[in-house]
């Protein structure tokens, strides 16, 4: 027998009703299809078989034994939390490595997956059906038409058209990107959005 640790990444959903779940699902479905989702809240007949319909890998999270670390404490103490709260953990292996940055002057083609643990800066735009995975601060300067994930300080966005992009865990509201060049960070109370220039 074999064993590898692997890195996982889960993204946790708060149902607080049966509306909410399909209205949120609806919209982030291309994004949440890749990750473990856990699940807070009962999960009914019709939204399992949608999760399975679509592919996704879900468990309550009332049937695992898992300890999250800290992020988990900190929302359970939030009093008026949305109805649905994302948050996202990340197992980290305990090695310590050299980071580079990765540097593109080109596009990221379509069906292209980039990951890397440290900076990635893109001077191109992502096109739908790439994807970008960083560990470390993360810099596009272009359009985003595909999935980009950072769980850097910062990163750096012009804007968002067909894709997704993903802060510390977060999924960032389109509309807070006009094709200013903007800085993200991080904040207690999630991510923080503002004008680069």
């Amino acid at each position: 027998m074999k064993a590898k640790q692997k890195n996982i990444r889960v993204f946790e959903l708060n149902i607080e009703n049966e509306d909410d779940f399909f209205s949120y699902m609806d919209k982030n479905i291309i994004l949440l299809k890749d990750y473990l989702l856990l699940v807070n809240g009962t999960i009914t007949s019709k939204m399992s078989e949608y999760l399975d319909e679509k592919g996704c890998c879900y468990k309550q999270m009332q049937d695992c034994n898992l300890k999250l670390g800290a992020k988990e404490a900190k929302s359970e103490k939030k009093e008026d939390s949305k109805p649905i709260e994302i948050v996202q953990y990340v197992e980290v292996e305990d090695e310590k490595q050299e980071l580079t940055t990765l540097t593109y002057h080109t596009p990221i083609r379509s069906g292209t997956i980039v990951e890397h643990d440290g900076d990635i800066t893109i001077f191109g735009r992502v096109n739908s059906g790439a994807k970008v995975i960083c560990g470390g601060n993360l810099s596009v300067y272009d359009s985003v038409d595909g999935i980009v994930e950072c769980d850097g300080d910062y990163m750096i966005l012009k804007d968002i058209q067909k894709g997704y992009a993903v802060f510390n865990g977060d999924i960032l509201e389109k509309e807070l990107f006009d094709g200013a060049l903007k800085k993200i960070t991080k904040s207690i109370d999630g991510p923080v959005v503002k004008d680069l220039i």
